[in-house]
């Protein structure tokens, strides 16, 4: 696996060899734009409106908007001024509780892990810690020609850099009236104890192999069936029976959750009993 970045990551006066690698290879099902005619992959061009003509990459060059059609030019070579110096080293500039950040500043995540075995013994010390202490070292860095916000953990003898997002661009919630009226809204009590219920009913531990991507499963026997010339068929499935009032329907649905619940304990092993062979 390459390598998306090589640096230091700087702890106080303690400076530590890392490689960064993704930690995510995102399963994204993509399409190539064809002409309908002849089936050919169609060319993407870059066009200036203005001169009437194609350009060549050699011709462009990155603009910053500023206002309506003004712009600041910047070349390859000032960014890499810009950026030189702050781009080998990842700094670590505090300490936080894990759980207080929240999962919505939650963007990327990456791999970090030594690079060599100088900075090992360094790197295993700060892996430690950090395990024991239940905490998250928040770092700043650049990376890919921008400085981004780091939350880093521990993780079974990695540590993930997960990229957060910055105050600024996350939404306040507060601008959506949806979510004030939702505080507004009486709670029945009794409906409440049965979504408890529910709840309880469907809770288990987090195992996220149980729920595959289906959607992409399904496209995918779809274009290997239209491969091999044969036909694909989706089973229809049954509509939903319509529930109009609310308890009605948390009724049904805990019903239907603890059928479910019994179901999958009597598929499970029969116990031997003692001292049978």
């Amino acid at each position: 696996m390459k390598a998306i970045w090589k640096g230091y990551l700087k702890v106080s006066l303690v400076t530590i060899p890392v490689r960064l690698y993704h930690a995510l290879t995102p399963k994204v099902l993509s399409f190539e734009l064809l002409h309908r005619d002849c089936g050919t992959k169609i060319v993407q061009q870059r066009y200036c409106p203005h001169c009437r003509k194609v350009l060549a990459a050699e011709e462009l060059i990155r603009g910053y908007r500023y206002g309506k059609d003004l712009y600041i030019t910047v070349t390859d070579e000032e960014l890499e001024r810009a950026r030189a110096a702050a781009s080998q080293v990842m700094e670590i500039l505090q300490f936080v509780d894990e759980r207080e950040i929240h999962p919505l500043y939650y963007a990327d995540a990456h791999y970090l892990v030594p690079d060599g075995q100088a900075g090992t013994e360094a790197f295993a010390l700060l892996h430690r810690a950090l395990f024991e202490a239940k905490r998250a070292a928040l770092a700043k860095g650049v990376l890919r020609q921008r400085q981004h916000l780091f939350a880093i953990r521990p993780y079974q003898g990695a540590l993930i850099a997960f990229t957060l997002h910055y105050p600024e661009e996350i939404v306040a919630v507060e601008r959506l009236e949806e979510a004030a009226e939702v505080l507004k809204v009486p709670v029945d009590q009794k409906g409440l104890a049965l979504a408890r219920t529910l709840i309880e009913a469907l809770a288990g531990p987090f195992t996220p192999e149980k729920y595959p991507d289906e959607y992409t499963q399904s496209v995918l026997s779809l274009i290997q069936a239209k491969a091999a010339g044969e036909e694909y068929r989706v089973a229809a499935r049954p509509e939903p029976e319509k529930v109009i009032n609310l308890m009605e329907a948390l009724a049904r649905s805990v019903a239907a959750a603890k059928g479910e619940g019994r179901k999958a304990a009597g598929t499970r092993a029969p116990r031997k009993a003692k001292g049978g062979s």
